[in-house]
């Protein structure tokens, strides 16, 4: 009995505490916390898992992002003004205030500016940025109606809700790796927009390449997707409630390095057949989706392009009571609505939906709402023939998530 017992345990596998962190189902006051509060008490869910199964991208386990996108005075409801844009800018002005800018056709553009005590009674955040992360679940009964309110006509304030799907997370190690000159000089050769934040240093995860680090990136969504408060990165905050700061961390710094080692070790994919590869770089797909970045094979040049406006969306939100502010438009090199991180697209063919916001079903449709800078690629897409198509596509579909 005892001998079996012993090979038993000599054999196991060594404990992960990474994984186990990353696999954990996180609840209010849960005893894995250190001398934090556990979940919350606002969050967008209850494990990392949770918005990366198989470390693809997750229709439950979307971000909302709620921004202030068109304002009016009086009692008009400008979105339904003729002649007006729905994506119009929205940033900080020189006072500090808010500043709305919409176009006619004929016209030069009206600027309206609300005023943030106004904005920040449908939302505290607003104080902050001119946009917020409106996070799907609260620990706080009236939570739920109190969300379900703030999107929406305010009197003369229109908030409107967009997605944030979450990113992959094949090889993103082997992205933390790659040196910023290659990306540089990858944006350079593209026609891109390398991302630079206040620190001077390039970044490269996120929709907007707002994270410059792998290191930040997990810290600082473990406080901001799940309320879970780590060393540098305070929760996020109950917009409902007077602050009520945890007593203590829920992840102490072994717990961070071992999440984010964890993450760091996850496998990168490997394309499975070549098939189809000279129609992805006839179209010019080649051009940002780069099949190597210093010897990285993820499809990516890691930098920011112009999408078409029907994609604009805002660059810079935060999470309420959650600093640094998720985002680094507006405190770097400035970021436009309609740019975008070019997405790798290693395991691509595992990572449905696709776009920021997971509006394209399948890879047909999302080459397919490409514009701006991709505008040329998506026409000659267009223009295959339907076998050309097919090729191209299986191509896409050869880039598999790791097994």
């Amino acid at each position: 009995m005892l001998l079996p017992l012993l090979l038993a345990l000599i054999s196991a596998e060594p404990a992960d505490l990474g994984r186990d962190l990353f696999m954990h189902e996180w609840v209010p006051g849960d005893s894995r916390s250190h001398a934090g509060d556990g979940l919350g008490p606002v969050y967008n869910a209850a494990s990392c898992v949770a918005c990366h199964p198989r470390g693809g991208a997750s229709p439950e386990g979307d971000i909302e992002i709620i921004t202030a996108s068109s304002v009016s005075t009086g009692n008009m409801n400008l979105p339904n003004l003729p002649g007006f844009s729905y994506d119009a800018s929205f940033d900080y002005d020189s006072q500090g205030g808010f500043s709305a800018q919409f176009r006619r056709p004929t016209t030069r553009p009206a600027v309206l500016s609300p005023s943030i005590a106004d904005l920040s009674r449908i939302h505290p955040g607003f104080r902050d940025a001119p946009g917020v992360v409106l996070h799907r679940y609260g620990n706080a009964p009236a939570y739920r109606g109190w969300r379900s309110g703030v999107v929406g006509q305010h009197g003369s304030i229109v908030i409107r809700s967009s997605r944030r799907n979450p990113t992959p997370l094949f090889g993103v190690g082997l992205i933390d790796s790659i040196p910023s000159s290659a990306i540089e000089e990858a944006a350079r050769e593209s026609g891109g927009h390398v991302s630079r934040l206040p620190s001077g240093k390039v970044g490269r995860f996120g929709w907007k390449a707002q994270v410059a680090s792998l290191r930040d990136f997990v810290i600082q969504a473990a406080a901001v997707e799940m309320g879970i408060s780590t060393p540098g990165h305070p929760q996020s905050s109950d917009p409902i409630a007077p602050r009520q700061d945890p007593p203590g961390l829920d992840l102490s710094a072994e717990d961070c390095d071992a999440l984010v080692s964890f993450v760091g070790r996850l496998p990168a994919p490997l394309a499975s057949s070549p098939r189809g590869i000279a129609q992805f770089h006839a179209v010019g797909c080649a051009r940002c989706h780069r099949p190597f970045l210093a010897n990285v094979g993820l499809y990516s040049d890691l930098s920011l392009h112009r999408m078409s406006g029907e994609l604009s969306d805002t660059s810079s939100y935060a999470a309420f009571g959650s600093a640094p502010p998720f985002s680094a438009s507006g405190r770097g090199d400035v970021v436009a609505d309609e740019e975008w991180r070019t997405p790798p697209l290693w395991g691509v063919a595992d990572s449905a939906p696709y776009m920021h916001d997971g509006r394209a079903g399948s890879l047909d449709d999302a080459i397919r709402l490409h514009g701006g800078e991709a505008s040329a690629s998506a026409r000659r897409y267009r223009q295959l023939s339907e076998s050309q198509r097919a090729e191209l596509l299986a191509f896409l579909m050869s880039l598999e998530a790791p097994k």
